[in-house]
């Protein structure tokens, strides 16, 4: 009969595969977000001309672009124009998947049944599959922070070199993944020292199979340094981007008080859309077993106790210091919430740094109420409600990836490029297929920043794209064959301009539009066209 190892790693493998048949589908069908178009657009630069230099006001760390250049290379050599949204969405696609995996080096720290429930929780929550096909950081930053938890653990057991090593790697990944990774640290700290107060509180010791040595952990701390280091330094081809890796907290100190006012949110936001969420007309979205089942985790950890007399021998065993690691694990979840909750500045895809932890306690609760259950017919009742719970969540994953991929009405939807927006990407084109230029023919973009985007990236075929905030500023030595403009400064650019256009209006975000201008002899020639196929299909 499979012992229980080979039962659990069945398992995990089988929410692997569940969670890639969940998260592949259709990757191209969602719009491009504002932010997944900006790190595109960053690593198609440094697709096509090996340069990168790290920003210490946007875009967060380098490991998301450099970790990307296989698969667009894979997808479309070195021409960023001829890359799709799989070429990119892939990549976190795979580390969505792969902090499942991670699990099977942790099975015999939360149990094997509960590391089993967790990976099904990770597979199957609908934040966790919406932001592991969306082109940003968090997913890799997910994933590094569980391989350093792993890693950690596993070096605590054995005290191997080669673990405290892989620590390192992982959490110098961190770092060069996302600024926001000092939070998880802050909160591994305080867990550790809180766990450790709490055993000795409680009379409990935990033996060591061999005493804790300076050397392996310097050699963490400079793994972890020079990991960061090469990446923020571009592969040592930028020697200022290791200290503005550190400079850059000035900045996020300052969004991180509330000065940023688009991304103010009350402190509990995030339990908002976690726990109970509905907007308008739309469904009811709830994450809230896993809240509830997290609850439990941490009640379970309260409980567990180690034992005052650990074997002897010098010999770490898993159940012996389990405890302590479940007393870590619940109050690293609660610090790192509580952190994230505290400050004003908050966008939805945050929360996945404190929910996997969550998960992680989520499925340490399940398996201890299964098995703590008076009688067949409890545990068999607690099993199907579990099964119920989990296929909710599996519904809720597919609506949100499906029907509401972009619908504000998805609490995972924020401030999200309209499928409307897509309409005027198909006009352009078509517009260009009857211009002389082609795809040299001339656009100008007059908007703000922030509204500019995510045109670089559907515009990225083009080659004489400008891109101004003010209609003075654009050059009129050949006039636009499309101009894209804010409406409030449509009027001032239409002043400018000696020939005729057509307009058009195309929703960019919820209550945000963009003009689009064709100049009319352009405009003319594709109505012939459209008639033309017409007259052909009658």
């Amino acid at each position: 009969m499979p012992n229980r190892a080979v039962i659990s790693g069945v398992w995990l493998a089988l929410a692997a595969v569940g969670a890639l048949a969940l998260r592949l589908p259709a990757l191209d069908r969602r719009p491009m977000h504002v932010d997944e178009a900006n790190q595109a657009v960053k690593c198609g630069m440094l697709m096509e001309s090996g340069y990168y230099r790290y920003d210490p006001n946007e875009h967060h760390g380098p490991t998301l672009y450099y970790l990307s250049l296989p698969f667009a290379w894979l997808t479309a050599g070195r021409d960023f124009a001829q890359t799709t949204e799989v070429s990119f969405r892939i990549l976190p696609v795979l580390f969505g998947c792969g902090v499942i995996l991670l699990l099977f080096a942790f099975r015999d720290a939360v149990g094997h049944g509960a590391a089993v429930v967790s990976a099904l929780f990770t597979a199957l929550s609908p934040a966790m599959v919406f932001y592991s096909r969306f082109y940003i950081q968090e997913t890799l930053l997910v994933f590094f922070t569980f391989g350093l938890i792993v890693a950690g653990w596993r070096y605590l057991l054995s005290r191997s070199t080669g673990w405290a090593l892989l620590a390192g790697l992982f959490a110098g990944l961190m770092h060069a993944t996302k600024e926001t990774c000092v939070i998880a640290y802050a909160a591994m700290a305080g867990a550790l020292i809180l766990t450790v107060l709490w055993g000795r509180w409680r009379g409990e010791r935990l033996p060591a199979a061999k005493p804790l040595r300076t050397g392996p952990l310097l050699a963490a701390l400079g793994v972890a340094a020079g990991v960061s280091a090469l990446f923020f330094s571009s592969f040592f081809s930028n020697a200022r981007g290791p200290l503005d890796s550190l400079l850059t907290y000035a900045t996020y100190m300052a969004r991180s008080a509330g000065r940023d006012t688009v991304h103010v949110h009350p402190w509990f936001y995030y339990l908002q859309i976690l726990g109970w969420a509905r907007f308008g007309a739309g469904p009811v979205w709830t994450e809230g077993i896993i809240l509830v089942l997290a609850a439990g985790g941490c009640a379970a950890a309260c409980v567990a106790r180690s034992p005052a007399d650990p074997p002897a021998g010098g010999a770490v065993s898993p159940p012996c210091v389990r405890p302590a690691l479940l007393r870590f694990l619940a109050v690293y979840a609660l610090l790192s919430a509580i952190l994230y909750s505290a400050i004003p500045y908050k966008t939805p895809w945050s929360a996945l740094s404190f929910l996997h932890g969550m998960i992680l306690l989520a499925g340490v609760g399940a398996w201890s109420l299964l098995t703590r259950a008076p009688g067949r017919f409890a545990k068999v009742a607690l099993a199907a409600l579990l099964v119920a719970g989990l296929a909710h969540l599996g519904l809720q994953a597919h609506r949100a990836n499906g029907r509401y991929r972009a619908d504000p009405r998805n609490p995972y939807v924020y401030a999200h490029t309209s499928p409307d927006f897509l309409n005027l990407v198909a006009r352009v084109a078509q517009i260009a297929a009857v211009a002389p230029d082609s795809q040299a023919m001339f656009i100008a973009v007059v908007a703000d920043p922030h509204d500019q985007w995510p045109l670089p990236w559907y515009l990225r075929a083009f080659t004489h794209v400008g891109y101004w905030t003010e209609p003075d500023a654009v050059p009129l030595s050949v006039e636009p064959a499309v101009a894209i403009v804010a409406p409030d400064r449509e009027a001032a650019l239409r002043r400018r301009l000696n020939s005729a256009y057509q307009t058009e209006y195309y929703g960019l975000r919820p209550e945000v539009l963009l003009a689009l201008d064709v100049r009319r002899d352009l405009w003319e020639a594709f109505l012939r066209t459209k008639a033309g196929t017409a007259n052909e299909r009658e």
